[in-house]
């Protein structure tokens, strides 16, 4: 089994990272095991050091991203939010979801509605997001971060689907 990414990346197995010491140590690390300071040695360094390079940079993904990172807090629990037990959603939020993607069929040639609509999601999905720490403060309110971290995904896919939109009017 690999290496937890707060452990590889030298933080503490929380929600809330100092972003900035990520960077830092990230960098740092990579400096150690870039491959080319492999280049004169032996085949099997040089696979190990590009096995340990993309760890890394699959760890450092992972925990930049506020999503990813709640998605791997829950799997270091044995939680896997894609599992079919987890698929419920809220009513209120399968309503919001349903209007999001009538409104970007509706407006799919439409820049400013488009542009709009992304930012009308982007303050919901910071609604959101701003509920995440506290759930993962206390570890009992898992089931709660599972919820807000299913929504997030979905939050996810419709702004690639805007963006998508807009590449396409352009």
């Amino acid at each position: 089994m690999s290496l937890n990414f707060f452990t590889l990346l030298q933080l503490p197995e929380t929600f809330v990272i100092d972003l900035k010491k990520l960077d830092q140590n990230y960098q740092s690390i990579q400096k150690e095991i870039h491959p080319d300071r492999f280049a004169s040695l032996a085949d099997e360094e040089k696979k190990a050091s590009i096995k340990k390079t993309a760890e890394v940079n699959d760890a450092y993904q992972t925990l930049k991203s506020p999503i990813r990172r709640a998605e791997y807090l829950l799997h270091l629990h044995d939680i896997n939010i894609h599992d079919e037990k987890y698929t419920a959603v809220l009513q209120d939020f399968l309503m919001q979801q349903m209007e999001w993607r009538e409104e970007l069929e509706t407006h799919k040639q439409n820049k400013e509605a488009l542009e709009k609509l992304a930012s009308d999601i982007q303050k919901n999905k910071n609604e959101i997001m701003s509920q995440l720490p506290k759930f993962f403060e206390n570890k009992s309110n898992l089931h709660d971060a599972i919820k807000v971290t299913r929504e997030l995904n979905f939050i996810e896919k419709i702004e690639q689907h805007i963006n998508d939109a807009l590449i396409e009017i352009i």
